[in-house]
């Protein structure tokens, strides 16, 4: 009876013991399913609003998505340059030059030149040059105070610096643009301010000293 009722005690036990795991294991996929879902909203720009980063993930702010898009979040300052051979999201706050084979979208506040195969830029304030091999896009009510350098372009902000489109480039309605523009071929919707040249390229075969050839 004693025996039966030792090996009843330990099974017992070892119950008891593998439920208080599973309850640790459960624990932990919990917190491992909340981060997840942090990160989720993080990376598609969603507000989270009952849910902190936990302590320990505070210092590690910068995040790479699996389709590779690196993303530097929100609250993030770095002070450098940043070398990125895919596209990049820059919520946080970055002071130095950034440079990237991808595309390049800018919501948080840079202050150094960047270069990219494209670039949207929707913030408030962005201090330096832009060099896209494609298209730029600047967004109403951002101003970029630098020179712009692209294949083509659709400016709704304000900008304070030339801007050399190799191709088409449209002037928004609610622009305002002070330097010059060297462009293809030049939209510009009404209400837009312009404070510079307009240049647009020379169409290929037509000699524009013929035309103005008085003899």
């Amino acid at each position: 009876m004693d025996l039966y009722r030792n090996y009843m005690d330990e099974e017992t036990q070892d119950s008891t013991l593998a439920e208080m795991e599973n309850e640790e294991l459960d624990r932990d996929y919990d917190k491992d399913q909340v981060d997840a879902d942090i990160l989720d909203s993080l990376l598609s720009g969603e507000e989270v609003v009952s849910q902190e980063l936990p302590e320990e993930d505070v210092q590690e702010r910068v995040v790479e998505r699996q389709e590779g898009t690196t993303v530097i979040t929100k609250g993030t300052t770095i002070n450098g340059s940043i070398i990125s051979d895919c596209s990049l999201d820059v919520m946080g706050t970055i002071t130095g030059d950034i440079e990237c084979l991808g595309k390049l979208s800018i919501t948080g506040k840079v202050t150094g030149n960047s270069t990219a195969s494209e670039v949207f830029v929707n913030t408030d304030r962005l201090e330096g040059s832009i060099n896209s091999e494609g298209i730029v896009k600047i967004a109403q009510q951002t101003v970029v105070i630098g020179d712009i350098k692209a294949a083509s372009g659709v400016i709704a902000g304000a900008v304070r610096g030339g801007i050399d489109v190799s191709g088409p480039i449209v002037i928004d309605s609610t622009a305002v643009i002070q330097g010059d523009i060297n462009a293809r071929s030049i939209q510009v919707n009404n209400g837009a301010v312009l404070d510079g040249r307009v240049s647009l390229a020379n169409t290929p075969g037509v000699d524009i000293d013929a035309v103005f050839d008085t003899k």
